[in-house]
């Protein structure tokens, strides 16, 4: 069994690193011996799908995949032969991440995958639960999720990790964001915990529908 953990995030042990993690101890925690591969996309120098459509091209098919050769291409084919794979993002104009999204174009515009691969998203936002549907935060998000889960036959699992902004040169802050970091870092010390636990249950279900699934 492999799952591999993708970080959309620029930083490589904040918020979103920390939830790839708390989903790894889950899937350890299920299957001691199960192979976890994590990626930092901001690791990567790439573009977004150029519609260049020689994926869909005759030629192509037997092997499908994204053609062009650049420092994703070996991990995009890694990507899709997985039976798991963890997306971490923050959420950046109420969408993933730039890398993320345009890693997701060339994963994704091939079609299908030749297996089911189950799959997770999980996202840190500075935004709280009150304003997923005031701006239409999960609709956003869904765009890809529900792109997911057509190539990847699976329904995606989704945790939400909210107001988590963090800054820590605070006496640099504007009195009124110094307010706001304030009040997110009291609430985050009540809630982050509970979000990395849900994040480690989540990478613990996907352990089991793998092994449901073989």
């Amino acid at each position: 069994m492999k799952i591999m953990l993708i970080n959309g995030s620029p930083r490589k042990n904040c918020n979103t690193a920390q939830l790839l993690k708390a989903f790894a101890e889950g899937v350890r925690s299920a299957a001691p011996d199960v192979e976890i591969k994590t990626i930092h996309l901001y690791d990567y120098l790439y573009t977004g799908c150029k519609s260049c459509f020689a994926c869909q091209m005759t030629a192509n098919r037997e092997h499908l995949g994204c053609r062009v050769k650049d420092s994703i291409y070996d991990l995009l084919e890694e990507t899709r032969q997985a039976d798991g794979v963890a997306f971490g993002s923050p959420v950046y104009f109420l969408d993933q991440s730039a890398q993320l999204k345009a890693f997701l174009e060339r994963l994704l515009y091939p079609g299908k995958a030749d297996h089911v691969i189950q799959s997770a998203f999980l996202y840190a936002m500075n935004a709280g639960p009150q304003h997923i549907k005031l701006f239409h935060i999960d609709t956003i998000l869904g765009a890809a999720e529900s792109y997911i889960e057509g190539c990847f036959q699976s329904k995606p699992k989704i945790v939400y990790a909210y107001d988590t902004f963090q800054y820590n040169d605070r006496p640099n802050l504007t009195e009124e964001f110094r307010s706001m970091v304030d009040r997110k870092r009291e609430r985050k010390k009540e809630q982050f915990p509970l979000d990395l636990e849900a994040a480690k249950q989540t990478g613990m279900q996907m352990v089991r529908e793998i092994m449901n699934q073989a």
